[in-house]
């Protein structure tokens, strides 16, 4: 793909809604926290998608705030369990309010979600507040040092104890007795436990059982990566790719695992592959002009590092191409 066609073709960003909207990366850098995370809230529909573009999503300012406030929760010691015990508990004292973490009156104060009313608070159980001090959100870009909180996804899920359901449908996956749609939410049920090595087994057992998919084949590589297995996870995301060619998340991540491993002829092969299908994918704009510095290829790199910043003014990485841009 030429660049004088990307640019072309990112011009258009502002038109279909694209520019200063976040990804789950963006998101991820953004607070400091792993993608992995983002990716749960997003599955849990903790946070909502403004929309898709080949299957991937893209979150708005609200959307971001809501992340945060999520987010100082687990930074508080909140495991994910009881943050979204939390939100339920929220929900049942304004039951007609929509996203009620997204309102004024809602305020996160340590592991805490308090309701305003009046000159007190209510916590989300309904219980009165009383000597309260009033905080305000920490800046979007404050560090939050969650590596804890990711060691607390498997401990709070007691590991030497697996919930009830994934005893029940490890022990029938052999004889089948399970349906592929099953093994995959109980992966799930898994990964969000920490419990990778065994989320990934069902991915395969799925897989095994329905026939291979993208989306399969894509969270498979995701857990691989976050097992150490680059390797593999390189070649599940090539899989993906194979079985669904506009999958494309799975063609920048795939980019990453090759620049990682030292492939970057085929990691820029990658990043424009992506950028083929979804010109205004602001990521893979990023990722490619570091290859392309990395490789030499200056003045090709200046063009992508522009149509990044044209297309994510707000990033978390926009301090970073700036820089590159200079003289």
């Amino acid at each position: 793909m030429s660049d004088e066609h990307s640019e072309l073709q990112a011009g258009s960003a502002e038109q279909r809604g694209i520019q200063r909207l976040y990804t789950p990366a963006m998101l991820a850098e953004l607070l400091d926290i792993p993608i992995a995370v983002i990716r749960r809230w997003h599955r849990r529909k903790l946070i909502l998608p403004t929309q898709e573009v080949w299957r991937l999503p893209y979150f708005d300012v609200p959307e971001v705030i809501a992340a945060q406030r999520l987010a100082q929760l687990l930074h508080a010691g909140l495991s994910p369990q009881n943050i979204e015990k939390k939100l339920a508990d929220l929900a049942r004292l304004l039951p007609d309010v929509q996203r009620p973490l997204l309102q004024p009156s809602v305020i996160v104060q340590g592991q805490s979600i308090l309701v305003r009313q009046g000159d007190g608070l209510i916590e989300a159980g309904g219980q009165l507040r009383l000597n309260f001090e009033s905080t305000e959100l920490s800046p979007l870009a404050a560090s939050l040092e969650l590596e804890k909180q990711l060691v607390g996804l498997a401990s709070a899920a007691h590991p030497e104890s697996p919930p009830a359901l994934a005893v029940g449908v490890l022990r029938s996956v052999e004889n089948a007795s399970v349906s592929a749609e099953q093994m995959r939410s109980l992966a799930a049920e898994l990964e969000d436990a920490g419990r990778l090595s065994e989320a990934a087994d069902l991915h395969r057992a799925a897989m095994a059982a329905a026939g291979p998919d993208s989306e399969g084949c894509f969270q498979l590589a995701e857990l691989l990566y976050r097992q150490g297995d680059v390797g593999g996870a390189r070649e599940r995301y090539y899989m993906a790719i194979e079985l669904d060619e506009d999958y494309v998340e799975a063609r920048a991540n795939l980019g990453c695992v090759l620049a990682e491993t030292g492939q970057r002829e085929l990691a820029i092969a990658a990043f424009e592959g992506a950028l083929r299908y979804h010109p205004d994918y602001a990521d893979a704009h990023y990722h490619l002009a570091c290859a392309l510095d990395d490789m030499g290829h200056r003045l090709t790199a200046e063009r992508h590092w522009q149509m990044f910043l044209n297309l994510a003014p707000e990033s978390p990485w926009a301090v970073e191409a700036a820089e590159r841009l200079k003289p």
